[in-house]
């Protein structure tokens, strides 16, 4: 293909579903229970840790106790001789020697990393990255060199008990060279910094660079009233979830059995079977229920999934018997996803007015890519934009998204409109309301496209923004910044942001609609299970479009059966899966009503329709009830319409089958499209000036999710968020020790992970605009709302101090830091 027409396919017009919301039955409706809801809350529902086989093993990976450290010499004959040890696989045998486990490294690669850059950022662009620069900062399994501490490395040991497996990897006896470390990404990028993996870059720590330009900043900041500059920096944290990553591989004969724990199931089964040279069609997937992903845990382009797999697998195959390899909650926080480090420099120009003119960004990250300046591209009118990005290899954890690849993005456009905002001393949410927009065009533009397209002409943000000032009293709590004690002694602060709400419909999916001769339906695809509560809304679509009761329509998404969804990547989900079991349902339901009228002719006897002398048009389904349009009364279950079929197909007992698929640009590429919908939160805080501690006392968030197929399952990813987003505003941060680079807090008890007892009122609203590009007009809510708090709670806490805590999160000990930075400017200090 020419290089030149990546990322630019042609597409089918922009399709958006028109609804009125009194047609639904269903979606939409509230108090529909969770489908999954009973065996999860009786302790029934079987997790991967929970899988039990005949003759299974346990395995267990040696972790690196070294934050940078070769393997000069390895003995493993104690760990093979103790008893209950079936196998033990070494860094340096010969099943791993064309197996180098990196990540990243097969389905996202350079050049298609490239390509996405230079489609999306239309302005000027450098891209500098190889693959093997992306290999250093994915890691690899099972090698002789460690790039961090708790780096799984050297050997692998299968046994009888987890105990044993335990037990045998503290016998292994290793001589190590420990090797120079870096653990900040600015330091990791000064000349003769020390090298974090020169096995694949022996020049620099360097793993990208990106400049990006849109319009002209110099030209913007000479138009500018104003120019203001400052720093802030979000540390990194990480997933924390509930279970901890494992897998079961059971290799039998010239057949596999995998059971994964991973959001993106199938892609880990395609990589294994490159890995290990074993056809598809050869592997069954199982996808039991998921303890959480948030997007990092079970990634399979990780080195710490699909290394894993090839791990247990070829320990399997060695054995003849099934083996889990799991982590324990300390080795899940030496490996799964952390957020990048960034340090990012901001120069930002605006009139009087609060129009912005000009925004530049300089940003430093590690490991991963949060280029900061996406999300004022996206939603506002600023029309110069510029971008200088330096990602930098360090010698900890390899960095990922999880819950949101737009963690940075937001909080970048959070500070920005703050800062500009409190420089006039305006109130923040009239700034935003004048700089929405999207690509530097303004609403005005923005509503002929809407109309343009079948949309309804409708201010998301400005809606939100009402929703939220009416239940939040914004217009009487809102305040100059740091002017407001309560009787309690304590600083009050109240916050505002904004953001679009994003998702996506890229990426491939299909599913099957299966019909049984009782008028019963399957959803036939496999997905792994999170958050949107799939095994629900599936079948409120298809029951919705079929006309069926919901309990006569099925989704055990756990078993493969040759269709598989969209995984949750990418900021796509339920918006590219949907159109599957839509469509499908669909075409199912014209094949029932066709069913309904044609005759059955089995050898020479010849069955009259259910409705003889009638067309499908005339037809429709409701409870599962074939009736006609204008004579109700006259109906026939669905289950009897089947049984004709049934007669017409030799006696099969499942007579009716449909399936429909997505592909990526379908309905409108990313690049083709606006976003068109917004999100917009309130956050009231307590500030102790004495020690610093900072009180969440209220959240008010609105979403605007174009259609809420489940209101509920969007609340609930409302909640999850406010206290994830608090937790990574105020707490949450991955320490390493800057003299060895010892993770410090891999637990849940030194890792602060925010609950419900951490926030004292949470109001979550949903908005329901149309505008989404997803079916009914939906789009996603899952990864926005973890994603904004941060920048809320930054704003609020400035609010009440008067000075900026820009370093995330925001501890007791920087808030203090800054009230007394805010006394001196005073010239309170005692």
């Amino acid at each position: 293909m020419d290089k030149k027409k990546l990322g630019i396919m042609e597409i089918e017009p922009l399709v958006r579903d028109r609804y009125i919301q009194d047609q639904f039955n269903l979606i939409g409706k509230r108090g529909i229970s969770r489908m999954c809801g009973k065996e999860k809350a009786g302790g029934r529902a079987e997790y991967t840790r929970d899988v039990q086989l005949p003759g299974m093993l346990y395995c267990r990976i040696l972790p690196s106790p070294y934050a940078h450290a070769r393997i000069i010499s390895m003995n493993t004959e104690k760990a093979e001789a103790l008893p209950g040890v079936r196998a033990v696989l070494r860094y340096d045998d010969p099943e791993l020697a064309d197996k180098p486990l990196y990540g990243l490294e097969t389905k996202f690669n350079a050049g298609h990393l490239a390509s996405d850059g230079q489609a999306f950022y239309h302005g000027k662009h450098e891209l500098a990255v190889t693959l093997e620069q992306w290999k250093q900062g994915a890691g690899r399994v099972l090698d002789g060199v460690a790039w961090w501490e708790g780096h799984p490395v050297g050997a692998a040991v299968a046994a009888d008990t987890p105990e044993l497996a335990t037990e045998a990897l503290g016998l292994i006896e290793i001589e190590w060279e420990e090797l120079p470390m870096v653990l900040d990404p600015l330091e990791a990028l000064k000349p003769g910094a020390p090298l974090a993996a020169p096995e694949i870059n022996n020049r620099n720590n360097i793993i990208r660079k990106l400049k990006v330009e849109h319009g002209d900043v110099e030209k913007g900041f000479k138009e500018a009233d104003k120019v203001i500059k400052f720093d802030a920096r979000r540390r990194p944290y990480t997933v924390a979830d509930a279970e901890p990553m494992s897998d079961v591989i059971h290799w039998r004969g010239d057949n596999v059995e995998i059971w994964a724990h991973q959001q993106q199931a199938y892609d880990g089964k395609i990589i294994f079977g490159m890995k290990m040279g074993i056809p598809l069609n050869r592997i069954k997937l199982h996808v039991p229920y998921q303890g959480s992903q948030f997007g990092g845990g079970g990634n399979p382009m990780m080195h710490h999934t699909h290394g894993v797999h090839i791990i247990s697998g070829i320990l399997s195959k060695r054995t003849g018997r099934p083996v889990k390899t799991f982590y324990d909650r300390r080795d899940n926080f030496y490996n799964l996803s952390q957020d990048a480090d960034c340090h990012t420099s901001f120069k930002v120009g605006f009139k009087n007015d609060g129009t912005i003119t000009a925004v530049k960004i300089d940003n430093i990250c590690a490991k991963m890519g949060q280029y900061g300046i996406d999300h004022f591209e996206e939603n506002t009118r600023i029309p110069n934009l510029a971008l200088n990005y330096l990602e930098a290899n360090i010698n900890v954890a390899p960095a990922y998204w999880f819950r949101c690849e737009q963690n940075h993005n937001a909080l970048c456009l959070s500070l920005v409109i703050d800062h500009v905002a409190a420089a006039l001393g305006m109130d923040p949410v009239e700034v935003s309301l004048k700089n929405d927009g999207a690509e530097g065009r303004d609403m005005e533009y923005l509503s002929k496209f809407k109309i343009e397209h079948g949309f309804p002409d409708r201010d998301s943000l400005a809606e939100a923004i009402e929703m939220g000032k009416e239940a939040f009293d914004w217009d009487s709590k809102w305040h100059a910044p740091g002017t407001k004690v309560l009787p309690n002694g304590k600083l009050h602060g109240v916050g505002f942001t904004w953001d679009h709400e994003w998702d996506d419909t890229r990426g491939t999916a299909c599913a099957g609609v299966l019909m049984h001769c009782d008028g019963t339906v399957d959803i036939l695809s496999q997905k792994s299970d999170d958050g949107l509560n799939a095994m629900t809304t599936h079948c409120q679509i298809v029951a919705e479009e079929m006309g069926l009761k919901l309990e006569d329509v099925n989704f055990r998404f756990f078993e493969e059966v040759g269709f598989q969804m969209m995984t949750p990547d990418g900021s796509c989900n339920l918006a590219v899966d949907a159109y599957c079991t839509r469509n499908a349902a669909r075409e199912a339901k014209q094949k029932l009503l066709e069913y309904a009228t044609t005759p059955v002719k089995v050898l020479e006897i010849e069955y009259p329709a259910a409705f003889p002398e009638h067309h499908p048009d005339d037809l429709d389904v409701k409870d599962s009830i074939v009736y006609l349009k204008n004579n109700p009364e006259k109906n026939v279950p669905v289950a009897e319409v089947v049984k004709r079929a049934v007669l017409n197909q030799g006696g099969t007992r499942a007579p009716l089958f449909t399936w429909n698929w997505h592909r990526q640009g379908r309905y409108g590429t990313e690049e083709g499209r606006h976003r068109l919908t917004r999100q917009a939160y309130f956050a009231e805080v307590e500030v102790d000036p004495e020690t610093g501690g900072v009180d969440v006392k209220t959240i008010v968030n609105i979403n605007d999710v174009g259609k809420a197929i489940s209101p509920e399952t969007c609340e609930g990813q409302q909640y999850g968020g406010d206290y994830m987003g608090v937790g990574r505003a105020l707490g949450e941060e991955v320490i390493y020790d800057p003299k060895t680079g010892v993770k410090l807090n891999a637990n849940l008890i030194d890792y602060k992970v925010f609950t419900m007892r951490d926030i004292d009122e949470t109001v979550n609203l949903l908005l329901e605009t149309g505008m989404g590009y997803g079916p009914y007009g939906l789009n996603g809510i899952g990864e926005c709302i973890a994603t904004v708090i941060p920048g809320v709670i930054g704003n609020a806490i400035y609010n009440a101090i008067g000075e900026r805590v820009d370093d995330h999160p925001m501890t007791p000990d920087k808030v203090l830091a800054a009230i007394e930075k805010a006394k001196a400017k005073r010239g309170d200090v005692k």
